[in-house]
């Protein structure tokens, strides 16, 4: 047994600071529910309702909105106020759901715990477009969460979802799942198909590219999020669309037509 091996994995490396749940204080009176008036916060919301805007107009059969994770519903409101015919769900803990009354938010909102289930009693039964925005890396199921995402959407169905850039100094509870390679990875194994993304123009400290970020953009290396947009797939790809790269089984990039890769596309846009 490598003792010094032991010592150096405790305190502080296995932390609860160095951990990171889905709270459920989260969006209690104080600062946590006051950020949302913040101007900085405001504007991000903005900024992320104008990349759901171009998702709608890109996909305009758009009518039924799920948000996971939506907090007291800030994102919704701006997304609602382009958008006043959506029917938009939004789900989150109790105390989100004080402040979304309190502040008179549109919308309809579910409480449920998702931090370790998906419990879809009430929801409907497939909608257009589902939103997740900083929400899965807060969760220890995300495996669950998006299985159950895969069962509430259809073939033409819509997916938003942000992804921290771990230069961020985001405390994941699982490391390296949020890399961008990885990312992409997870959610292709649950059977949703890359369309495209975003950077951010909050930006990180440059740290270079791990090797779990091959397909990362050099551009997009600082961008303290990135934003993706991911299409329902519904038949489970053939095995030939799977390489091993020597570590891990990971998905074949798709060549296009006229030569080129979907991340080719992405980089030229």
């Amino acid at each position: 047994m490598n003792k010094l091996y032991r010592e150096y994995i405790t305190e502080p490396f296995f932390t609860d600071l160095n951990m990171d749940t889905y709270h459920d204080h989260e969006w209690q009176e104080g600062p946590s529910l006051d950020r949302i008036h913040e101007k900085s916060w405001k504007a991000r919301y903005e900024y992320e309702a104008d990349l759901v805007d171009e998702v709608i107009k890109d996909n305009p059969k758009i009518q039924k909105v799920l948000e996971l994770g939506s907090g007291p519903g800030s994102l919704a409101q701006v997304i609602l106020k382009n958008h006043p015919d959506l029917e938009y769900h939004l789900i989150d803990k109790p105390l989100a759901e004080k402040a979304f009354n309190e502040l008179n938010y549109k919308g309809t909102f579910f409480v449920k715990d998702l931090a370790e289930q998906f419990d879809t009693t009430g929801l409907l039964e497939k909608y257009d477009l589902v939103i997740m925005n900083d929400f899965l890396e807060h969760v220890s199921n995300p495996h669950i969460i998006l299985k159950t995402v895969h069962k509430l959407t259809h073939t033409d169905s819509v997916f938003f979802i942000s992804n921290p850039n771990w230069r961020m100094g985001h405390p994941f509870i699982y490391r390296g799942t949020f890399d961008f390679d990885n990312f992409i990875y997870l959610l292709h194994f649950h059977r949703f198909d890359l369309e495209g993304f975003w950077g951010s123009p909050l930006k990180t400290p440059y740290k270079p590219r791990l090797d779990s970020e091959k397909l990362l953009p050099e551009e997009n290396v600082t961008d303290w999020n990135h934003y993706f947009v991911f299409k329902h797939r519904s038949s489970i790809p053939p095995q030939s669309e799977y390489y091993y790269d020597g570590n891990e089984y990971k998905p074949r990039t798709e060549k296009l037509k006229g030569g080129g890769t979907p991340l080719d596309q992405i980089k030229a846009n």
